[in-house]
C-alpha cells in the first residue's frame, strides 16, 4: 500500500489519478490495497462476496490516504488479542507490537454504494473492465 499499487492488477496508480477502496459502508479504513477504477468494475462484477453484499458494500474515492499499521501488543487475561495503531514507519512502533495489517484511511473521500458506483462508472464511454 505503501506504493500507491493497485491491490488488482499491481500496476502503479498515478498520483494524479483518483483511486478507489471498496469496503463496507462508511468504513473509515481499509486493510485491501486501493484499485484503479477500472479494477475496482471489474472486482464488483466477478467477485461473488461483493456482488452479492450489494448496497452493503461502498466504493470510496479520493486522491490520497494516509496509511497506519495495526499492532498487535499483547493478550488480556482473557485471551482477547491488545492492539494498538500507530502512524506507518514510526520506528518505534516495531519494538511495542507485531504488525498485523496495514490501514488505509482515505483522505476526504467520497462514498457512494457499490451498485451505485458501477452503474454510474459502465455508463461513461470507455469505462468497462481492464484488458486481459
Amino acid at each position: 500500500m505503501a506504493q500507491r499499487r493497485c491491490g488488482l492488477c499491481t500496476q502503479d496508480i498515478a498520483a494524479t489519478e483518483q483511486l478507489a477502496f471498496i469496503g463496507e459502508t462508511d468504513a473509515q479504513y481499509y486493510l485491501e490495497p486501493p484499485l484503479h477504477h477500472s479494477c475496482a468494475a471489474y472486482a464488483l462484477q466477478v467477485c461473488p462476496r461483493l456482488h452479492a453484499a450489494g448496497e452493503r458494500i461502498e466504493v470510496a474515492l479520493t486522491q490520497t490516504y494516509e496509511l497506519a499499521e495495526d499492532r498487535i501488543t499483547g493478550m488480556t487475561p482473557e485471551g482477547e488479542l491488545r492492539r494498538a495503531t500507530f502512524l506507518f514507519g514510526d520506528p518505534l512502533s516495531r519494538h511495542l507490537g507485531i504488525l498485523e495489517f496495514y490501514l488505509a484511511f482515505p483522505v476526504s473521500p467520497t462514498r457512494l454504494t457499490g451498485p451505485a458506483w458501477l452503474a454510474e462508472h459502465l455508463s461513461r464511454p470507455s469505462q468497462g473492465a481492464p484488458s486481459a
